[in-house]
């Protein structure tokens, strides 16, 4: 008899059609929409999608059903159907995700920007790669017809990896490749899925991970445990088969219109596994063909990615519905054909094949009857799948069951072993011989992560040596378990005597020469002073050495790294902490080097010296670098913004080199400083100190002692010495220097290969020409040379009172009460007498123009 839907209306008997389906999002719920997707009538055999079924919104005069209690039912997502196939219980107990394989969805393409599926296309996200096989025939797989988003809700099912649990899919780390065969209005024919097929056969290791299962929800109006005539994909199935990969394909929804077991096609084919739709009670969906050749699993009502546009249309694609059939079977099985394919290599399989997988399932399978058929059916359990894979534990998982390695003495002890779960731990006793320690040194594989219990110390940064103190006679027990994933492991276990080491003791600074060491070395030392403890190993080409600092008790609390030039460890330590230093590996002759003399307190680095001569140097930029007697370190600027070093006792060096950026620097004796933009260096009881301008327009200041002092300038530096100091200026377009605390001070300036000028008064003298300026104030005398070309000139003045000018061949000068200005070789000197007082002029014939301004009488 005829058939009506709930909503009114006759409709015509369909092959395969849609179910109501209620869309969910990031926004709260949607509304209910549905249709029909029917086969198109071309000469060539059409294909039509397998989901979502419909046949809850038919029924005849001899079943009625409710439609709101239909809807009640709707909210299943993937963690339901997990626990019914054993798949979140795999996942905890394995971790196994199918990472380091890709899925190859042939369908209405993947919306790949979906959050979670990947956002993105490309070898950089998890839709790695695809082709569109309609009319548009390009390499833009997206699902974006109008008819579409059944490629997305299938890809989600295989692989969708969502911070929301509930709807995780059955292989979270497999990539997935988008082959898109239904265009825009829904329509799909044999001649585009058969190019997919060829095309995956052709890509299959075209991408980082090998492409080794294939998930094809589509099919025809077939039902029949054999193919049709008009078959035409066998090649293909055959071929990707041969190759090894999975074939996934749903079984069809038409076994009401059938009313008997069978299969559609392709899922017929006897190269592809055939997949049947469950219910989350387990039983068989009402509109799921079937047979017994087939694999069921979850397809009712099941929670999947979809694209925006059939979602909420925010334009942000992260949505969500609940779609029926055995479409949404099928990729439930391709994604479980991976976990298996992955534990299988996991325990050593080769060259496994499609076959190899399906035996697998189905014997593990659960039976399940079907009243329908009055038959039983094989229903996927992969925990089951999972559980029959992986070997039995070898050793006892709780220290009452510890594995005795009996009495471990110089021979020590190997063992190999398996966690072959995520909660598993495996426990060993032993006897120990002698007083002294025990080493447990694990090998692992996979993704295990090694993490010890018992009453030892793990000794290694990456947890794979654990170290146990032992006395004659007693028994312990060690504990072996995994903070990552399972995995293999091989254990070797060795003794160590009485443990012992050389005191270095307290360190400053130290070095220690022509040392050897053979397998392992320990070292104590104590801090000096709060701050950096470095270590540093220097060895001969080609030998291998790493270090390491223990605290007091001998647990590990840094681990070295390769330096230029050797090996080198820090530690930020407390003034007075013991620590001990581990030498391994084997080397003739190494030299140590001992450094505690950086301290960083907030955002300011203290840098102390020894009580002999040191060197320090400072390079300011987006990363300060410094070092201390040939120590290096380095400092972010936006954490550290103030460095201070002090030399002590001594005769102390520094270079400080600024940035191209503006600076200021300031050289007092006893005290420098160089300031920059967000920065301040500053440098104590340094004897000998330069500084470097690092580009930009810098300024310096100099200032004298109470003794005599020298201050030169150049065009391209300028320096300052006296008793017991010297500073140096470099690449600074202006210094000024101030003679200010008494001696007799004295200024010599040099001029450039350009045109410079010296001018001079009685309390103060100035050189300058292209890009530089060299000034001072206070100097009891000043001598200014012109010996490098250009045209040079040269302004001498008087002072108030009675002073005398001399011109001669060789320049000329004026002094007077308490200065002295002198000139030599300047091409034009002008003498100005024009302050006051009784001057005198002595001049005789010169080399050079000299001219006299505001002479009296």
């Amino acid at each position: 008899m005829g058939r009506k839907g709930l909503r009114g209306g006759w409709r015509k008997p369909a092959i395969e059609t849609l179910e109501d389906r209620q869309v969910f999002s990031a926004d709260p719920l949607g509304g209910v929409w549905g249709g029909l997707v029917e086969p198109h009538s071309f000469t060539e055999p059409s294909v039509v999608q397998h989901a979502p079924a419909t046949a809850d919104f038919w029924y005849d005069d001899s079943l009625e059903q409710d439609l709101n209690s239909l809807l009640g039912e709707i909210e299943q997502n993937l963690a339901t159907a997990h626990l019914l196939t054993g798949v979140s219980q795999a996942r905890e107990e394995y971790g196994f995700t199918g990472i380091g394989q890709t899925v190859a969805v042939i369908d209405s393409g993947i919306a790949w920007d979906h959050a979670s599926l990947g956002g993105g296309f490309g070898s950089s996200y998890r839709v790695v790669g695809g082709w569109d096989f309609t009319e548009e025939n390009d390499a833009n797989p997206y699902d974006d017809g109008p008819a579409g988003s059944h490629g997305t809700h299938v890809a989600g099912i295989v692989g969708a990896d969502s911070s929301n649990s509930g709807d995780v899919g059955v292989a979270p780390g497999v990539d997935l490749v988008a082959l898109r065969v239904f265009n825009d209005q829904g329509a799909g024919f044999f001649s585009w899925v058969e190019k997919a097929l060829r095309w995956v056969h052709t890509n299959r290791n075209s991408f980082a991970n090998p492409i080794t299962a294939v998930n094809l929800s589509l099919g025809t109006a077939w039902n029949a445990a054999t193919i049709p005539s008009w078959a035409m994909l066998e090649d293909e199935f055959e071929q990707l088969k041969s190759a090894g990969i999975f074939v996934s394909v749903s079984a069809g929804n038409s076994f009401s219109t059938f009313n008997a077991a069978g299969l559609s096609y392709p899922a017929a084919s006897s190269y592809v596994v055939p997949v049947m739709s469950v219910d989350d009670s387990g039983a068989m969906s009402y509109f799921s063909q079937r047979h017994t050749r087939a694999i069921a699993a979850p397809g009712r009502f099941v929670r999947s990615t979809v694209p925006d546009y059939v979602g909420n249309q925010n334009g942000v694609t992260d949505d969500w519905a609940n779609y029926s059939g055995t479409s949404m079977a099928s990729p439930y099985v391709a994604g479980a054909s991976v976990i298996i394919r992955e534990a299988m290599q996991f325990v050593g399989y080769t060259n496994i094949t499609q076959d190899t997988i399906y035996n697998h399932m189905m014997s593990t399978a659960d039976d399940f009857f079907d009243a329908a058929t009055s038959q039983f059916y094989k229903r996927l359990n992969v925990s089951a799948a999972l559980d029959a894979l992986l070997p039995d534990d070898e050793f006892g998982s709780i220290p009452e069951q510890a594995h005795d390695l009996g009495t471990v003495g110089t021979a020590g002890a190997d063992v190999s072993g398996l966690i072959g779960k995520r909660d598993d731990a495996d426990y060993f006793r032993f006897t120990a011989s002698a007083t002294g320690r025990v080493v447990f040194t694990a090998d692992t594989t996979h993704e295990l992560r090694t993490a010890w219990s018992g009453t030892g110390r793990v000794d290694e940064a990456d947890g794979n040596i654990y170290t146990i103190d032992v006395v004659a006679g007693q028994s312990y027990t060690v504990g072996l378990s995994s903070s990552g994933g399972i995995g293999y492991f091989h254990l070797t276990v060795t003794t160590e005597s009485e443990f012992s080491f050389a005191d270095w003791g307290t360190i400053t600074q130290a070095n220690f020469s022509h040392l050897s060491n053979r397998g392992e070395s320990w070292y104590r030392v104590q801090a000096s002073q709060t701050g950096y403890l470095t270590a540093e190993a220097f060895t001969g080409t080609g030998e291998n050495i790493a270090l390491a600092w223990f605290d007091a008790t001998r647990q590990p609390v840094a681990a070295g790294s390769i330096a230029e030039g050797g090996q080198r460890v820090d530690y930020l330590t407390t003034a007075g902490e013991e620590l001990y230093l581990r030498v391994s590996g084997m080397s003739d002759d190494i030299d140590f080097r001992l450094t505690n003399l950086v301290a960083l307190e907030g955002a300011q680095v203290n840098v102390t010296g020894t009580a002999g001569n040191d060197e320090f140097t400072f390079v300011a930029g987006s990363t300060h670098r410094l070092s201390v007697n040939g120590v290096a370190y380095n400092f972010g600027s936006a954490t550290t913004n103030s460095i201070r070093f002090d030399g002590g006792s001594g005769v102390d060096t520094i270079k400080m080199t600024g940035t191209v950026g503006s600076e200021v620097a300031t050289l007092r004796v006893g005290q420098a400083t160089l300031v920059g933009s967000g920065f301040i260096a500053t440098t104590m009881d340094t004897e000998n100190v330069t500084v470097d301008s690092g580009g930009g327009i810098d300024r310096i200041s100099f200032y004298d002692s109470a003794g005599d002092d020298v201050y030169g300038g150049w065009s391209n530096k300028a320096v300052m010495y006296g008793t017991n100091y010297s500073y140096t200026a470099r690449g600074f377009a202006s210094t000024v220097a101030y003679s200010t605390q008494g001696g007799k001070d004295q200024a010599r300036f040099y001029d450039s290969a350009g045109d410079d000028n010296y001018a001079a008064w009685s309390h103060r003298a100035l050189m300058y020409g292209n890009g530089y300026s060299n000034d001072t104030y206070g100097f009891s005398s000043s001598i200014a040379y012109a010996t490098s070309g250009g045209v040079d000139q040269a302004s001498l003045y008087d002072s108030a009172g009675n002073d005398h000018i001399v011109a001669a061949a060789w320049g000329a000068y004026v002094s007077g009460n308490g200065f002295r200005n002198e000139v030599r070789a300047f091409r034009d000197i002008s003498a100005y007498l024009v302050n006051g007082g009784e001057d005198t002029v002595d001049a005789a014939a010169t080399d050079h123009a000299f001219q006299l301004f505001g002479q009296k009488g």
